[in-house]
């Protein structure tokens, strides 16, 4: 057993589980948990309880858990990823054990935008897979998850976790989704809410193809729908969820709704039963918990099995490490007189070897030469050079050593002991011999050093020479000692002058290099200088141009010499050349869908993003005619926030908008530029709507390539900005952004009105995405004038789950033909990344470069954001920039 808990020992002897769902009360109230699970005593195995379901502030899982509990209810408590990050995840996994909590569902959570507080900052430090991962370690590799060890009383939880099956793009995707989930540590599964049973059908087939309905029990999850407004509502607005036609219609038809309800309830629990693979139900009447025992009663499965208590076996050793108590245990657990002969033949092994030890010494002392006689002051000099030593020399106690461990080494076998108690074992034996020694017999000491020493008897001869030897080889050994630590300082001093001396030769090279950095900036300064002086005297001495004549678009400059980036080696021959004789069927996949193509720009500099019919850069597959566009990001006010290794390159610009947009185009050759307004912010400076758009109508007349108007993420004053740049700007086109559905109404009026391409901006969230794109094409908005934007994450930042969500969407639009997600992606990444802290942290031996480690932080970001399928990038550092053109290209062939 994991945990020894009901519910798992339910499901281990096979019987047929049954869950319920509980939700806490927006209130401190107890009688609210205790009453609603008074209800549900009984009829369940164990009940679920809800962690802040829909992002709505609630009564604590663990602490509702434990009202449950004491009301005889086993608890299921739920964790989300949303609200806590891995410290407090494993302090709280931490507590709920020490409680006697032994279940744990395992959720990424509902975004905080859907609760009550849509301000409040979502952690998501990881999602569901993780978290399961990281339960799992604790409980069976007794550590956490930076790897430091539980010492004891590890968390023995049974671990849970959701699936959906119905979420796309297929039954089989959906099927090695929850393959990941069990290889993290997943013990059962409760399912989203099934109607379509077809569909569930599939989803357990896919499941037992990959084998996992042997590793894990799966519980299917139903609701009795309570009215048809109520099914209506799941088909229509709830993610995820397939309720088919048939629901409605039996609803519909019923006299009794409610009652209606608890009967398609108890027909799809039956219907279940019958599906290989599944070993329970879970279902949810969340404030509707007198209907549970109904449908319990109604399916047959009123009479829950008795389990009896199962003993946990930690996997943390618990045996005591006292070495009489681990004997008796030893004995305790071996058969009568199984001891008693073992310890007789350790005993007689132990004996012989010491016999053997004393032969040896024996012979060894007999081989010694003659004693030579000594004076006495020689004998009190070996005698105070060897005190607290025994008088043997180096080959005879590194014998007796040896035998020693043989002796302890025969002991360990014949006690089956582990490594803990024959340490604890070696150390007493040890701590032993050392009380009990005694020095070996020497010649008297004579009381006063001044009087002659006495003849020595023939009979002492012997030792006196022994100590004669051992008082030579101890003068050679202090010697040899003193040689080799005097050999030692010499070394560390060598050392120490050789270190300085590099230290210096660091310290020189860096003030030259720091020296040759300002030249260089002084002479860059000097050389830009020049050529704005040439080129002011070029346009005072030029005449002015007809009215007629449009203006001379202004040269683009050369890319700065330390921006400049290699090409990627491009790969001449086809994959089916490269192939030879494999079929372009095993490496080949047919789609069925396409992304829509989206036009940015106005007249000859418009841009097409979008297009493709395969996955990102698959172009043995399908075409990419319209390479991926990067925007470089601008702001409206000069951040004070950007690390000074991004904003030194536009530090002369950054206090005007229009010259920064001029630079970012005429000297980086930016492909797009994007105005982020984050001076209307009205938790910031409040910039007025109208003068943040006559800054964004300034930049839109003075350059030529696309424009993307970003707002400041509030969306009421985004709503004001935003309507107020369209009616400035006249006939020409800007992307709005962002969109969301708090103020798609207007936007996407006023969008679909001036002609605008908009951006549809929504939680990392599949389903959210796509109801996103639904509202706005009811609106009358063509989605073939709007991008997705599915927030994204930077790298080590949630990028992991950035891409999960991404790589999602595009293979339903594809391979499922999902029209409503069939729209290119655009990742405003660069806000993402440099404000993250290892873009700020100083330069320093172990960070290395801060510059570089920033630009290769967006640059990797902008990396996997192409993997998933980005078609435009906004991003910030030039040089990032340059490296992922250089990818692009290399990738375009």
């Amino acid at each position: 057993m994991k945990a020894g808990s009901r519910l798992e020992r339910v499901l281990k002897s096979g019987a047929f589980a049954v869950t319920g769902e509980l939700g806490p009360p927006k209130s401190a109230d107890p009688e609210v948990v205790r009453k609603k699970a008074r209800l549900l005593k009984g009829r369940v195995d164990a009940v679920n309880i809800t962690d802040c379901q829909t992002a709505i502030v609630r009564m604590s899982s663990i602490g509702a858990g434990l009202l449950v509990q004491a009301e005889g209810v086993e608890p299921v408590i739920q964790m989300t990823c949303r609200d806590r990050n891995r410290l407090a995840m494993q302090s709280d996994i931490l507590g709920a054990s020490a409680l006697g909590l032994k279940n744990l569902l395992c959720l990424t959570g509902d975004h905080q935008k859907f609760g009550n507080h849509p301000g409040a900052k979502g952690v998501f430090d990881m999602d569901s897979i993780q978290l399961l991962g990281m339960m799992r370690d604790m409980r069976d590799e007794q550590k956490f998850q930076c790897g430091e060890a539980i010492k004891a009383h590890e968390p023995r939880l049974f671990l849970g976790c959701a699936a959906n099956p119905f979420a796309g793009p297929s039954e089989a995707a959906r099927a090695a989704r929850l393959g990941k989930k069990v290889s993290n540590g997943a013990d059962f599964v409760q399912t989203q809410i099934i109607y379509n049973m077809e569909r569930f059908a599939a989803f357990m087939a896919a499941v037992r193809d990959l084998g996992l309905d042997e590793k894990v029990y799966i519980l299917a999850g139903v609701t009795p729908p309570r009215s048809v407004g109520m099914a209506r509502y799941m088909k229509n607005f709830v993610p995820g969820l397939d309720v088919p036609d048939e629901v409605i219609k039996r609803l519909q038809g019923a006299k009794d709704k409610e009652e209606e309800g608890i009967n398609i309830c108890v027909d799809i629990i039956q219907q279940c039963r019958e599906i290989k693979g599944v070993a329970g139900v879970h279902v949810m009447a969340i404030e509707w918990e007198e209907a549970v025992a109904e449908i319990v009663q109604r399916a047959g499965l009123e009479q829950r099995p008795e389990v009896p208590e199962a003993e946990v076996a930690s996997t943390i050793a618990a045996q005591p490490k006292a070495v009489p108590e681990t004997v008796t245990v030893a004995a305790e657990a071996a058969p009568a007189g199984a001891g008693e002969a073992e310890l007789a033949a350790a005993r007689l092994e132990a004996e012989k070897i010491v016999a053997a030890a004393r032969e040896e010494a024996s012979r060894l002392r007999a081989q010694a030469p003659a004693a030579v006689a000594t004076d006495t002051s020689d004998q009190i000099h070996a005698q105070s050079a060897e005190a607290g030593e025994d008088e043997m020399n180096e080959r005879e106690r590194q014998m007796a050593l040896e035998s020693v461990r043989h002796g302890l080494a025969a002991l360990k076998k014949a006690f089956n002991l582990s490594d803990d108690q024959f340490d604890a074992l070696a150390q007493f034996a040890g701590a032993e011999a050392i009380l009990k020694r005694e020095p070996a017999a020497a010649p008297p000491v004579p009381a006063a050093p001044a009087a002659a020493a006495p003849a020595a008897p023939a009979a002492s001869a012997a030792p006196a020479a022994d100590q004669a030897a051992e008082a030579k080889k101890a003068e050679e050994a202090r010697k040899a000692e003193e040689a080799k630590k005097a050999a030692e300082a010499k070394a560390a001093e060598e050392a120490k002058k050789a270190a300085e001396a590099k230290a210096q030769a660091e310290a020189k090279a860096a003030e030259e290099a720091k020296k040759a950095a300002e030249a260089k900036a002084q002479a860059e300064a000097k050389a830009a200088e020049e050529a704005k002086k040439a080129e002011a005297a070029k346009a005072a001495s030029k005449p002015a141009p007809a009215p007629a004549e449009a203006p001379a678009a202004p040269a683009k400059s050369a890319a700065p010499a330390d921006l400049a980036v290699g090409e990627l080696a491009v790969e001449e021959s086809t994959l089916a050349q490269r192939g030879g004789k494999v079929p372009a069927a095993n490496y080949t996949q047919d789609y069925s869908g396409a992304i829509r193509e989206v036009a940015l720009g106005n007249g000859d500099k418009i841009v097409t993003v979008g297009g493709t019919n395969s996955l990102p850069f698959h172009l043995f597959e399908g075409k990419l005619e319209h390479p991926p566009l990067i925007a470089m990001d601008i702001l409206d006010i000069k951040p004070e926030e950007w690390p000074a290794s991004l904003s030194r390159h536009f530090a002369d610009v950054m206090d005007n908008p229009v010259a920064w947009a001029q630079k970012c185009v005429n000297d980086y050759q930016a492909e797009a530029i994007c105005i982020s307004l984050v001076g209307t912010d009205p938790n910031g400076m409040n910039r007025p709507a109208s003068e943040a758009a006559k800054i964004a109508a300034q930049v839109v007349d003075a350059v030529d390539v696309p424009i993307i108007v970003w707002g400041c993420g509030n969306a009421e004053k985004d709503t004001e900005t935003l309507r107020e740049v369209t009616s400035i700007i006249g006939d020409k086109k800007v992307c709005l952004a962002p969109l969301d559905d708090s103020n798609y109404r207007s936007l996407g009026a006023t969008a679909m009105a001036f002609g605008h391409p908009m951006v549809a901006s929504s939680p990392i969230d599949v389903n959210l995405a796509k109801q996103l794109n639904i509202l706005l094409e009811n609106l009358g908005v063509s989605l073939n004038s709007v991008l997705i934007d599915p927030s994204i994450g930077a790298l080590g930042y949630g990028i992991e789950y950035t891409y999960s969500v991404m790589e999602r969407i595009r293979l339903a639009a594809l391979t499922q033909k999902d029209e409503k997600l069939q729209l290119p992606f655009i990742c405003n990444l660069g806000r993402e990344v440099w404000k993250a802290k290892e873009c700020r942290l100083p330069s320093d031996e172990m960070l290395g470069d801060a510059e570089n480690r920033g630009v290769l932080m967006e640059a990797i970001t902008a990396s996997c954001m192409l993997m998933a399928g980005g078609e435009t990038l906004i991003m910030r550092h030039p040089r990032a920039i340059a490296l992922t053109k250089s990818l692009i290209k290399g990738l375009m062939g």
